[in-house]
């Protein structure tokens, strides 16, 4: 027996348009990473293209190098970051990483000088980025074009750290005056936590519930 899957490319769109309304005034990406969370992402992302969504997300610059085929004039960012080995495919294929800690800075700022690069700042998530308290020394010299963080507990909207992860947030952008800021995943930006500039839905476009102890959200789209 073969299974099969079918994708229904008009519930991503509605989706993407809920979320896009969610996350008003901010603008909103697509996060497309494991191949559009295993549904084909050039076929994910080039129907959210076809909705206005002009920035994606992606895990690695393999990822984004596969995405830019299909999307030539889309802003793909790489959360992987920038390192020695993947240098050479970021720059190729004009892919913005997501720098997460000095080396990475480093490497980008030696290799790729004046390119664009996005910053992630750990605020409570305690995974990956920069400490939100800074310095930022690390980050001088750099084209950053976008800063972000993720909210560790979004998924529960009443969970106090969501608020103390903003309030921090708040703090590092300000050493970044003028920088687009990116905050919310799918729970965050239902939940009204705030996109920032820029949310980054995740499995929430997918019609995914991003909150395991509430009803789908997503359900009545």
């Amino acid at each position: 027996m073969v299974g099969r899957l079918r994708i229904d490319l008009d519930a991503l769109a509605a989706n993407y348009q809920a979320f896009r309304e969610a996350a008003a005034p901010g603008s909103c990406a697509g996060v497309v990473k494991a191949d559009g969370y295993g549904l084909g992402a050039i076929a994910v992302a080039g129907r959210l293209w076809r909705e206005g969504c002009r920035q994606f997300f992606v895990a690695s610059a393999a990822e984004g190098e596969a995405l830019r085929a299909g999307l030539p004039k889309a802003r793909i960012h790489v959360f992987e970051g920038a390192q020695p080995d993947t240098l050479e495919r970021l720059l190729a294929y004009d892919l913005i990483p997501v720098l997460n800690h000095a080396a990475e800075a480093d490497c980008w700022r030696a290799h790729a000088p004046g390119r664009p690069a996005a910053v992630q700042v750990d605020t409570g998530m305690q995974r990956l980025g920069f400490a939100w308290n800074g310095p930022f020394e690390a980050l001088t010299g750099l084209h950053v074009t976008l800063l972000l963080t993720h909210l560790a507990c979004a998924d529960e909207p009443a969970h106090p750290l969501n608020g103390l992860q903003l309030e921090r947030f708040a703090a590092a952008r300000s050493a970044f005056p003028g920088v687009p800021v990116s905050i919310g995943n799918s729970a965050a930006i239902l939940a009204g936590g705030g996109a920032g500039d820029l949310g980054r839905p995740g499995i929430g476009l997918y019609g995914g519930n991003p909150f395991p102890a509430m009803p789908n959200p997503m359900a009545d789209v």
